[in-house]
């Protein structure tokens, strides 16, 4: 009977290792267009844009434009109806890469024309990057809607980009832990906030450029751990400089300029400074 279930319990091992999958297969896919863009939008991508394409998303966005058919989305990407449009959401997408190294640090441009929807929307996913490319809307919007949306999603990052208003705000980060957005990424031209970040934990910004934004407060954190800016610019903003409530933001090595504000930026409540100018 020993003998019986010794055999059988390697036959169980055996079957389980058989049943563990391989790991995943990353494919790269080089785009020109949107159609393209949303076809190769998954998990375990990396999607090349050629940065002279069009990628005007709402060519093919189902709530905006009346189309026959259009590009067939893979699993976890899908569109939601927004206030004058719809806005691209992607769901439990892991390990995705989407980048453009144009020539002279050209950029793939990603738009929408809807005023009050994201450009993109991710809800729990997972090691995303976004690289050298340019994102934003075509038509001035208020109230709502932004560049880029993070919700329960980790171990993103986000370089070399440019997210440009003409929305609401430039990033939108709710429960999101180990973030990085450096490299001269910016975000400027938004006509309410630069961002709103809740909750989460360890959100860097590195060398990133913040100008040209206006209307009430700027950066809203609350409740975040571990967030902090370092060597970043701020110029030419209007508005409260930071809106800190339930948490520490660390600001260094960073430089504010021609900034229009009701009160010193320097002695923001919750924000520690070192080591930056103030003009």
């Amino acid at each position: 009977m020993k003998k019986f279930i010794t055999v059988f319990s390697q036959i169980l091992l055996v079957l389980a290792v058989l049943c563990v999958p391989a790991g995943a297969t990353v494919k790269t896919i080089e785009v020109s267009n949107a159609w393209e863009f949303l076809e190769a939008l998954g998990s375990d991508r990396i999607i090349e844009m050629d940065y002279s394409g069009n990628y005007s998303l709402s060519d093919w966005d189902p709530y905006f434009t009346e189309t026959d058919g259009g590009p067939k989305l893979t699993e976890g990407v899908s569109w939601s109806e927004a206030y004058d449009g719809g806005e691209l959401v992607l769901s439990g997408i892991r390990n995705l890469t989407i980048r453009c190294e144009g020539a002279e640090g050209s950029k793939a441009d990603i738009v929408i024309d809807p005023r009050y929807s994201f450009v993109m929307r991710f809800e729990n996913c997972s090691d995303i990057v976004i690289e050298g490319v340019s994102a934003g809307h075509t038509v001035g919007g208020y109230c709502e809607g932004g560049v880029f949306s993070f919700t329960d999603s980790s171990r993103i990052t986000i370089s070399n980009t440019r997210m440009f208003g003409c929305g609401t705000e430039g990033l939108v980060l709710a429960n999101v832990s180990d973030m990085k957005v450096n490299k001269y990424s910016g975000i400027y031209d938004c006509t309410y906030y630069i961002m709103t970040v809740s909750g989460g934990e360890n959100i860097a910004f590195e060398e990133c450029m913040f100008f040209d934004n206006k209307e009430f407060s700027l950066v809203n954190v609350d409740g975040t751990r571990n967030l902090s800016f370092t060597q970043c610019f701020f110029n030419d903003n209007e508005g409260q400089m930071f809106n800190v409530n339930d948490t520490t933001v660390s600001v260094s090595d960073s430089s504010f300029n021609r900034n229009v504000t009701d009160e010193p930026i320097d002695g923001s409540r919750n924000v520690k400074f070192t080591n930056c100018d103030f003009d």
